[in-house]
């Protein structure tokens, strides 16, 4: 085996143990081990993460059922390089004899010569047997549909018209979306300076910023990327400077900031004062490094934006985004990892997460602002119901009715749901404070 595969297979199999174990999302343990493998390797890499990842309910379904009892936690490297030489199996061009020898080898290397047996005679099953394995398992919705069951129920509980659209774009890999940085260029200009380095590209059909890549490829290849005239972001993350519509001199709160993209949107759209909260240190780095990049400058805090007593001055807000901690359920796509540490007992957490949240930032707003809630989630308690909640307990807070070409209007807000080819799941509520 060669040393790329060696180290690319091994520190994968260090990432997605991580993930089985529950110790930090797959966006987070990439951007953290990825440096341990050549650049020119980092692409396999993540091919290797993602797909696993997607494909976990089908591959973890296939390697239990051929598996006497399961693996304790203290082996989850081995059932990691099990589960990437399955996906290798059936999803990349990696020939079945290398990815079962590849994952034997691995046994050895991580320290665990003893594995090397059953992981070979794992995998020889299934290159004897897969036919069949998946005659009997893909009767069952979360293997046919590779979502674990409570994510389908729900899914279809809300969304029964629209479960194979959510579910389609779900397991597809996302496209790579644009924001071009209309304060500096034309999104016509940027259209066209891809194509003189032929690449194609088409504009968004919702944001007038968006540009969709017919071909996903480094930032390092776009036009203007580090002088600030594009950034990278879904295009329905950029409904939000849209839909807020900051007004120069205005003072605007981005709540819950981080990585920085619509913090930077915001700071595109005017001349505004604006405040951007984060909780974590490191994801504080993400927004100064998104504005610097964008020569842009904001007055940043690390705090919990909920404590108010941490960082607010009592100068009230006229904008407010808020964009809550979710279940990321609309993001599957880009966060797959979602399909093996996502539990039900999340959304209840978090839905009281939300209620905290925007009971406290509430007050931080002035009468007469605007305050726009988001998600990136589908549920419905996260989204139209914790804003139903909401309404009905604050006397001075009014819906403002969006009058817009996307989404689905729900009883409160707007849901637009993932798309194959476009936009990612997300909601928006526009709430107004009253002047009593």
């Amino acid at each position: 085996m060669n040393e790329k595969t060696t180290s690319v297979r091994l520190v994968a199999i260090r990432i997605l143990e991580s993930i089985l174990l529950n110790k930090g999302s797959l966006s987070t343990q990439l951007s953290r081990k990825q440096n341990e493998v050549k650049a020119e390797h980092i692409p396999q890499l993540k091919e290797i993460c993602f797909g696993v990842s997607r494909q976990f309910p089908k591959l973890n379904s296939f390697a239990l059922y051929m598996l006497e009892k399961p693996f304790q936690e203290k082996d989850l490297d081995i059932y990691a390089a099990i589960l990437i030489a399955l996906y290798q199996i059936d999803y990349m061009d990696t020939p079945e004899h290398a990815a079962v020898n590849e994952a034997v080898e691995s046994a050895k290397l991580i320290g665990k010569p003893w594995a090397g047996k059953l992981v070979n005679a794992i995998l020889r099953r299934y290159l004897r047997e897969a036919d069949d394995i998946k005659a009997v398992l893909n009767d069952m919705p979360s293997v046919a549909h590779s979502h674990p069951k409570w994510i389908l129920k729900r899914f279809k509980k809300h969304w029964s018209n629209e479960l194979d659209q959510i579910i389609e774009a779900n397991n597809a890999r996302p496209p790579m979306c644009l924001r071009t940085n209309l304060s500096r260029v034309s999104r016509e200009t940027q259209i066209q300076k891809l194509a003189d380095l032929g690449i194609e590209s088409e504009a968004g059909q919702f944001s007038e910023s968006a540009i969709y890549l017919k071909q996903a490829t480094s930032v390092q290849s776009l036009p203007g990327f580090f002088d600030g005239d594009m950034s990278v972001q879904d295009e329905a993350a950029q409904l939000s400077a849209m839909i807020l519509a900051p007004k120069e001199g205005e003072r605007v709160l981005d709540a819950c900031a981080a990585p920085g993209g619509k913090t930077g949107h915001l700071l595109e759209s005017a001349d505004i004062e604006l405040t951007a909260i984060e909780l974590e240190p490191w994801r504080l780095e993400k927004i100064e490094e998104n504005l610097e990049r964008l020569s842009f400058n904001a007055h940043l805090i690390c705090a919990d934006s909920g404590d108010l007593d941490a960082w607010w001055d009592k100068t009230p807000f006229d904008k407010i985004l808020l964009d809550v901690p979710c279940s990321a359920t609309g993001v599957i796509r880009r966060n797959p990892d979602i399909k093996i540490n996502r539990k039900p007992a999340d959304i209840d957490e978090l839905v009281e997460i939300q209620k905290q949240l925007i009971n406290n930032i509430w007050l931080t707003l002035k009468p007469g602002g605007q305050l726009l809630y988001a998600t990136c989630s589908v549920m419905p308690e996260e989204n139209e119901k914790q804003m139903a909640d909401f309404l009905e307990a604050t006397p001075d807070a009014q819906e403002i009715l969006l009058d817009v070409c996307w989404g689905k209007k729900v009883s409160h807000g707007i849901q637009l749901l993932p798309n194959k080819n476009s936009h990612d799941g997300f909601y928006y509520c526009l709430i107004e404070k009253k002047v009593l």
